[in-house]
């Protein structure tokens, strides 16, 4: 398996409608209790990186770091995206799967 599989698995989900991106967008959704996975890229601030990983924590919900800004956004057809939320818990569980077997990061019970 190859990370562009997960990137595309992405872009597909945007398209569903499946996918939100952007930290206050994710946030909202979060605090909505809409969000089944939470994607961060690597090269995310660490301010922003302990913000969502507190939210994450709190609302009991995965999250993964993976990719960078660029691929995440590109993947999705957008500009740079730091944050993405999954609002669907099947296609939350395939991406944490294949990530998973990418780089050995926990499944989504």
């Amino acid at each position: 398996m190859k990370s562009d599989e997960v990137f595309s698995i992405l872009g597909i989900t945007q398209k569903a409608g499946k996918l939100i991106s952007g930290l206050d967008c994710v946030e909202r959704s979060v605090n909505a209790n809409k969000v089944f996975l939470i994607i961060i890229s690597k090269d995310i601030s660490e301010n922003t990186q302990k913000k969502i990983k507190e939210l994450s924590t709190r609302k009991n919900i995965a999250m993964i770091s993976w990719g960078i800004s660029d691929e995440l956004g590109r993947a999705i057809g957008k500009k740079k995206r730091k944050v993405i939320g999954i609002t669907d818990k099947g296609i939350a569980k395939e991406i944490s799967r294949r990530i998973n077997l990418l780089t050995g990061v926990g499944d989504i019970d």
